[in-house]
């Protein structure tokens, strides 16, 4: 920076209220820290989002699963077999086999269709959902269930509660209509694990209870694995390895075969919003060619005498750039600083919920990343500075002499 520079930045830095009281520099910094503010609280918001989505989909559901390629159900010859093969995979935390169905609920009043899932409940078999269990204990005994929270709430059901299942029976058809099996359970906890789907249909007992409803062979649907916390992403992989040691007997199913479309779709909707919003600073870039539109026309006197002084026009640019582009930076830090706390504000709020059959999950979060803040200020700083830029090259085309006169 030339000693020129210098002399008039340090006197714009002394005596700042000359220039920031101005009407089009208010406007200028009012309109970048609000559109700053709404980019970073969005991108905050649907980071959040993103994070929690992932998190319940990979907490709630198992990283792969085995099942027989035919469909058919593992024996329990078959499921030692293949946990004795799965157990020496050191990246897998926990492996339990599970007996699937699908069942009614009933409270006499209402149906709902749910899904059954049937666990050991005992030391060898621990249950992996312990930590969703917002309501009674996740350890049953015989004749007891684990009941959705929204599947609670629909069927008008609450702890220790008595809940009716009903399995259609397509071999107990006869002249009188179908007879269904029924079993009586009671409800000994409430799950919610915060994925809408999960939550309004899931039933969870225990495997002798599931055996005895369906009236099924001892057996299993698949077994299902979890990944240690740092490979979970490496699931694809894993799948490929162990179906080429299975052999076609059995297919192995890793849970981006499901879930990831999902994120992918999540990810691009919020890099989608930011392009969005992104215009909302463009937009308040009119302000800042309108401010700096203004400068020049206030200072007009002062470019002449620093060009009869022989000041360059670069050099007047470059001067009137630090002035405005040191407010415009101020201005887009406190607007990310606005949008952080913005986006706190609408996640600690009660008066509005994300509908979970919409949106997947019921709850609004906040994510701020470091990186995602970076993008934001390069982004923004990048766009107001092209603004800054553009209407002084007025300055190139000014004469010293109209300067003076109109003075």
């Amino acid at each position: 920076m030339a000693s020129l520079e210098r002399f008039f930045l340090s006197r714009y830095l002394k005596h700042p209220k000359r220039n920031l009281l101005r009407f089009s520099f208010v406007f200028m910094t009012m309109g970048l820290v609000l559109s700053v503010a709404i980019l970073s609280a969005g991108l905050n918001l649907f980071e959040g989002y993103e994070r929690s989505l992932k998190e319940v989909l990979l907490g709630s559901f198992a990283h792969l699963s085995i099942q027989k390629s035919t469909g058919e159900y593992l024996s329990p010859m078959e499921t030692q077999s293949l946990l004795d093969a799965v157990s020496k995979y050191k990246q897998f935390k926990e492996v339990r086999p599970v007996l699937q169905y699908s069942v009614m609920a009933t409270n006499e009043d209402k149906v709902r269709g749910a899904s059954l899932s049937a666990y050991h409940f005992d030391s060898a078999h621990p249950f992996p959902y312990d930590r969703y269990i917002t309501q009674g204990r996740s350890q049953l005994q015989a004749q007891e269930v684990i009941v959705g929270r929204y599947l609670a709430r629909d069927l008008g059901k609450g702890l220790n509660d008595t809940l009716k299942v009903v399995y259609p029976r397509l071999d107990r058809i006869s002249a009188m209509g179908m007879f269904p099996a029924e079993y009586n359970f009671r409800i000994a906890g409430i799950y919610s694990s915060g994925f809408y789907e999960s939550d309004r249909s899931l039933l969870i007992c225990g495997i002798d209870d599931a055996v005895a409803l369906l009236s099924l062979s001892p057996g299993y649907t698949k077994l299902e694995l979890s990944l240690q916390p740092k490979l979970v992403e490496n699931a694809g992989v894993m799948a490929r390895d162990l179906q080429a040691r299975l052999g076609s007997q059995y297919t192995v199913y890793p849970w981006t075969l499901f879930s990831a479309g999902l994120l992918r779709l999540v990810s691009m909707e919020k890099w989608l919003i930011f392009i969005i919003f992104s215009f909302l600073v463009l937009i308040a870039g009119i302000n800042v060619i309108s401010a700096v539109s203004t400068i020049i026309i206030d200072k007009k006197h002062e470019i002449a005498v620093l060009k009869t002084l022989g000041a360059s026009s670069f050099t007047i640019k470059r001067l009137l750039s630090f002035q405005v582009g040191l407010v415009a930076l101020a201005a887009i830090i406190t607007g990310q600083v606005l949008g952080a706390g913005l986006s706190y504000l609408i996640e600690k709020q009660s008066f509005y919920r994300l509908k979970g059959d919409v949106y997947f999950i019921d709850s609004i979060k906040t994510s701020i990343s470091p990186l995602n803040q970076l993008i934001i200020f390069i982004v923004s700083t990048l766009l107001v500075f092209v603004c800054i830029r553009y209407p002084l090259k007025q300055i190139d085309k000014q004469q010293i002499i109209q300067l003076l006169r109109n003075g």
